[in-house]
């Protein structure tokens, strides 16, 4: 596996989240290690977007949206359970990307349809937030699959959970895979050039 280095974080939080449909999210404690194939995904921005943690500026809960691309944001929805999110382009930029759907391939297989059972499946919590996917140790880490995805269809839609930009296209979900669920359609994406977006 080959991991995804900073370049491929520094981009635009819409880009990044159709790029990172296909790719392995790995967590690493010791001996223990636990993959999943990112299948659905959501975009959001900075000031430029109302349903954005980061709108109204950096906050002690959401600062870490403005920090360096490659790093883990990571929040509790509604006092219940963890949202993983990864940062997106330059520093102080104020984006990311959240992960919402994987299909579980280590240690077993299963669907993680939903943040929170994403989180809990993985064992990703608060105290992960700010940590660094890019580093070399790092604990937690996105990695190109080499059979990946190619050749699946992706479906924009809009953000689901949001009372704001509602209407903003910015959810990508692989079509016909169980651990993704579907939401209003807006949008076909025919993948094409899968080199970029599931290898």
């Amino acid at each position: 596996m080959r991991r995804l280095g900073r370049s491929f974080f520094a981009r635009s939080p819409e880009v990044v989240a159709r790029a990172l449909l296909g790719t392995l999210l790995v967590v690493a404690d010791g001996a223990t290690r636990r993959v999943a194939r990112v299948v659905e995904t959501e975009a959001y921005g900075g000031p430029d977007d109302p349903a954005s943690h980061a709108f109204r500026g950096p906050t002690p809960r959401c600062a870490v949206m403005f920090g360096p691309p490659g790093v883990l944001y990571v929040y509790r929805s509604y006092g219940v359970h963890w949202c993983a999110n990864v940062v997106t382009g330059p520093r102080g930029a104020a984006s990311a990307v959240l992960v919402r759907a994987a299909e579980l391939l280590v240690p077993e297989s299963g669907h993680l349809r939903g943040p929170g059972l994403l989180t809990r499946a993985l064992g990703v919590t608060g105290t992960d937030s700010g940590l660094d996917c890019c580093a070399r140790d790092a604990r937690v880490y996105f990695a190109r699959d080499a059979r990946g995805l190619a050749g699946a269809d992706v479906e924009a839609t809009p953000r689901v959970g949001i009372s704001r930009e509602v209407e903003r296209p910015w959810r990508f979900v692989v079509c016909a895979r169980p651990a993704a669920p579907r939401g209003p359609r807006t949008a076909i994406l025919k993948a094409t050039r899968a080199e970029n977006i599931f290898s």
